[in-house]
């Protein structure tokens, strides 16, 4: 059951990633929709600048920066989380979006152990080192009569960006600006302070939170460091001892994200 238990963890980890990320808004005109092998690069004229206008509230925040980055189909992102000092969670990948798909390539480290996941066409790809003899497990979440995939079922509902915007557009109790704006990726970035409520988060996030009862606080702190275009190149929460910090960076880079061969593809291991 080891290996079924680490399976679930990896998922859980990089569903944190792509939901704290992944407020990247649907967008009608978005290019290279991810399928079997994903790429996505800047557009040719950058015109984030001039339609940024105007401060963000907490009426328009979370619509703000998801429409920012629904201009720019991908981006790098580092994620680290510590509890009481101690790094718990390390990840580092790509992210190509388009629509309402995620494509994202990641490699991890938790709990002393390496691991590289895919998302790809709504399908987990995990490789669990010596669990899966180095190769990868496959999963696909829509599969009802998998009993493992009904675990990704909810996980992968997360991780759908436009659905994320959703669920939290209504849950921004505050935003105001925290400090000097720092450089970050090039850019002056401009920290804001964002308080939810997190009884007013909806969807599949909200079950999430429902499942977790007391261990889930009234409100969530976040401070997410804006650029000029409006999109986030830092994150940071802290919450009951746990520190989540999460940089993107690269946005509109020329990302490309494949499933793995047939041959680098193993079976669930049953123990």
């Amino acid at each position: 059951m080891r290996a079924r238990r680490s399976t679930v963890l990896v998922a859980a980890a990089v569903a944190a990633t792509l939901s704290l990320a992944g407020c990247s808004g649907a967008s009608d005109d978005a290019s290279s929709k991810p399928s079997g092998a994903s790429s996505a690069s800047a557009p040719a004229d950058d015109t984030s600048d001039e339609s940024a206008s105007g401060e963000l509230t907490a009426d328009n925040f979370m619509e703000t920066v998801a429409g920012s980055m629904a201009d720019d189909a991908s981006y790098h992102t580092v994620m680290k989380t510590s509890a009481n000092g101690t790094v718990a969670m390390t990840a580092e990948g790509d992210a190509a979006v388009d629509d309402d798909d995620i494509a994202m390539a990641m490699t991890m480290s938790s709990q002393g152990m390496d691991m590289e996941v895919r998302v790809l066409d709504g399908i987990w790809y995990m490789n669990l080192g010596e669990l899966t003899q180095d190769k990868f497990i496959k999963v696909d979440p829509s599969d009802d009569s998998n009993e493992m995939a009904k675990s990704f079922a909810g996980v992968t509902d997360q991780m759908d960006p436009s659905a994320s915007v959703k669920a939290m557009e209504d849950a921004v109790v505050s935003v105001k600006k925290s400090g000097a704006p720092e450089k970050l990726d090039g850019v002056d970035a401009q920290p804001y302070e964002v308080v939810v409520d997190t009884t007013k988060i909806t969807g599949a996030m909200a079950d999430t939170i429902k499942a977790a009862g007391d261990a889930i606080p009234a409100t969530f702190t976040y401070t997410y460091w804006i650029g000029p275009d409006n999109k986030p190149r830092k994150m940071v929460m802290d919450q009951a001892g746990t520190t989540t910090e999460m940089t993107m960076t690269d946005w509109g880079k020329k990302v490309t994200i494949e499933a793995p061969s047939a041959a680098q593809i193993t079976e669930m291991p049953t123990s």
